[in-house]
């Protein structure tokens, strides 16, 4: 499921100079901003977080970089270091044992990971954002 290859990609990342399959991302968030529209199943949802999870750990190193060199001084850095420890902190959160409280925590690392993707696409080398034509769910 999304969670191994998540995984697999993780592994992977570390030796790999390949750019970083954000259409499969984008998926991924997709998929799971759309759970509120059916049951809560605490697994699937435990599938979706290490799969964010690990999405988190390819899309950060990078995103990392390009704020460490930004002047230190401004509230641009400001703004994108508060948000990275944000998100490094959510990424490290076990999943909640509640299935509503799992679905909140999972949508918003889904939402962290929308951004770090957004980020990734401004980076020299990074993949262009593809936004799905229009009618495409």
């Amino acid at each position: 499921m999304d969670a191994e290859r998540a995984q697999t990609a993780l592994a992977g990342a570390a030796e790999s100079t390949e750019p970083i399959d954000t259409a499969t991302i984008r998926d991924t968030i997709r998929l799971v901003m759309r759970l509120s529209s059916g049951p809560l199943d605490l697994v699937t949802l435990a599938d979706h977080h290490e799969a964010l999870r690990g999405h988190v750990h390819l899309l950060l190193p990078g995103v990392q970089d390009a704020a460490d060199r930004m002047w230190r001084g401004g509230s641009s850095w400001y703004q994108q270091a508060a948000r990275l420890d944000n998100v490094t902190w959510q990424a490290g959160q076990e999943l909640a044992s509640d299935p509503f409280a799992a679905m909140v925590q999972v949508q918003l690392l889904a939402r962290d990971t929308e951004w770090l993707v957004d980020q990734q696409a401004g980076l020299p080398g990074g993949t262009p954002q593809v936004h799905p034509t229009a009618g495409s769910v």
